[in-house]
């Protein structure tokens, strides 16, 4: 696998392989120390009861549903960690695979799939860091804890919010990108949005140089009024 030396890249081929390169350099040392990472899964929670309303002879038209914005999507953030990125729209490069953010101070919305919004589960993708010395919106994305809020802000200034529900590590030669892109468990109804970056293992192609992540970091959250 070749490595570039001047940049961290993240790329997948829809449905079946992601590749992320990224650096993080300690004290020079090209040392990388990772935590492990504590995974949870979907819990749905217990729906309070509603009083049945009482019952009148008088038919009530039911409330016309809005149309969800249509516009581009402006900024992701992490409140947790105080990131407040740009998004860029990117998606497939000419071989295919998808493209990465190119700036890496900013996050990627993947325009083939959901819309952040409409029913559905839009997929985001960001540097966790970049040589030499930048830390990727995605930085904290392993420490991340559910019930953590994510939120998505429009051109529009509209925003919609996400409350983290899952968060799992993978090995990037089994990474089942087509269940994170298409989600079978998502309930009807409910809107996610998926986060992915690397992580994990990293393993260096020069001394204190840029390297490849050996795993890749998947944070979902599901959209709370």
């Amino acid at each position: 696998m070749r490595v570039l030396q001047s940049m961290a890249i993240f790329s997948f081929v829809a449905g079946a392989t992601m590749l992320l390169f990224g650096v993080l350099t300690a004290g020079g040392s090209g040392k990388h120390e990772e935590k492990p990472v504590q995974e949870f899964d979907f819990v749905a929670a217990a729906e309070t009861p509603t009083p049945a309303a009482p019952t009148s002879t008088a038919e009530v038209p039911p409330s016309p549903t809005p149309t969800p914005f249509d516009g581009k999507v402006a900024r992701l953030r992490i409140p947790r960690f105080k990131v407040d990125s740009a998004v860029e729209e990117i998606g497939l490069k000419p071989n295919n695979e998808l493209d990465v953010p190119h700036d890496p101070h900013n996050s990627g919305w993947y325009t083939p799939y959901s819309r952040p919004g409409w029913d559905g589960n839009a997929v985001f993708s960001a540097h966790v860091d970049y040589w030499p010395d930048i830390r990727g919106p995605f930085y904290n994305l392993k420490n991340t804890e559910a019930g953590d809020e994510i939120v998505i802000q429009m051109e529009n200034g509209e925003e919609y919010r996400y409350k983290v529900v899952r968060k799992k590590r993978y090995d990037v030669s089994t990474i089942p990108m087509g269940d994170l892109i298409w989600p079978q468990d998502r309930p009807a109804g409910k809107q996610w949005v998926t986060l992915i970056t690397c992580g994990g293992d990293f393993v260096s192609a020069t001394p204190g140089g840029p390297g490849e992540y050996l795993h890749r970091d998947v944070v979902v959250a599901e959209r709370v009024p």
